[in-house]
């Protein structure tokens, strides 16, 4: 079915800076690009309820959970190996490389990406991704970053293969949540598709959009991290011990026939706002969502070895199921990127 135009890149900006700094906090865990292809993701705490309980942060900090500094929660399973399963570290070539693959069962990207995992899941993803207590500041901007590309079997620009993705303080609050109000927190398969020269959308001879694996999404919010929250204190510990953390939430029917590629995912804290933020702005006070597209940021002029679905289509011979053949087939054939028939 004809695909409905998407807009062009969107971008969402917030109140003007001054020189403002960053510092990377990023606990090891999550360099994902230095680890071995096939490493999975590392799921040290999983809940059935919708939400890690805030009291888990609470203890997180010297606690087993910890890894490299970091550790990732997910919420509403009771089978994280499951989910851990679904995930892999590949290696896309060229000037991408390694990134961390979350893979649905039925994806064909590995067929068309021509990269080999094992990773294969066929149920919802809801992760939380935390920050290093020890090194989480209170009273102080952060900033989460995250950079990524989706493939998906079908583009849509309604499929919501990721349905929400917002950073929160550990209690649990936030002020983006709401995809109706933030709908840039929705992430649809036809945001990574082919545009030319002028800056439209490519269409194939069937009038689909065409997948375009050289355009990331970068995706930022700004976050001010309050001095207390409401948690106050627990086990003996105070709320300033706690770590902020990145949510994301991947429903089981968009994931099934998607692969989403994460290239980069970090924490900083930021001096150099102008405005300041009163702490009994409760909850914490966090930034609309900031949207820009791009090639992967290591990619220069935006330019890689990994072609497009399209241009990988158009050498080699397939049938109309889009299946590789060795040799022309009886009836219509795609050769080239063309129907010949035999």
């Amino acid at each position: 079915m004809k695909k409905i135009l998407l807009l062009a890149s969107i971008a969402f900006s917030a109140s003007v800076m001054a020189q403002e700094t960053l510092t990377d906090i990023t606990p090891e865990a999550y360099n994902w690009a230095n680890q071995p292809v096939g490493t999975k993701m590392v799921i040290k705490h999983y809940d059935a309820s919708w939400n890690t309980p805030f009291t888990f942060s609470y203890t997180l900090g010297g606690s087993e959970y910890l890894e490299n500094g970091g550790c990732i929660s997910a919420n509403a399973t009771t089978d994280v190996q499951a989910i851990m399963d679904g995930t892999a570290v590949v290696d896309l070539g060229g000037e991408i490389g390694k990134v961390m693959c979350i893979n649905g069962a039925n994806s064909r990207a590995q067929e068309v990406l021509g990269f080999t995992t094992d990773a294969s899941i066929n149920d919802k993803i809801q992760i939380n991704i935390f920050t290093n207590p020890d090194n989480t500041p209170r009273k102080q901007w952060i900033r989460c970053k995250i950079v990524l590309n989706i493939f998906s079997n079908t583009i849509s620009t309604t499929d919501g293969v990721i349905a929400n993705m917002y950073f929160m303080d550990a209690d649990n609050n936030n002020k983006h949540a709401d995809v109706a109000t933030y709908p840039e927190n929705r992430i649809n398969s036809a945001q990574f598709i082919l545009y030319d020269e002028e800056g439209d959308p490519e269409l194939d001879e069937e009038e689909e959009y065409i997948y375009d694996p050289n355009r990331w999404l970068t995706f930022e919010v700004d976050f001010y991290m309050m001095e207390e929250f409401k948690g106050d204190t627990y086990a003996g510990r105070t709320s300033k011990d706690m770590p902020a953390k990145w949510k994301m939430w991947i429903p089981q029917a968009g994931l099934q026939k998607s692969t989403i590629f994460i290239k980069e995912l970090k924490f900083y804290t930021i001096d150099g706002y102008t405005d300041d933020k009163n702490e009994a702005n409760w909850p914490a006070y966090a930034r609309a969502p900031h949207l820009t597209y791009g090639p992967c940021p290591e990619v220069e002029d935006g330019i890689s070895e990994i072609k497009s679905s399209k241009q990988k289509v158009e050498n080699g011979i397939f049938n109309l199921a889009g299946q590789r053949l060795s040799k022309m087939q009886h009836g219509v054939n795609i050769v080239n990127g063309k129907k010949v028939i035999k």
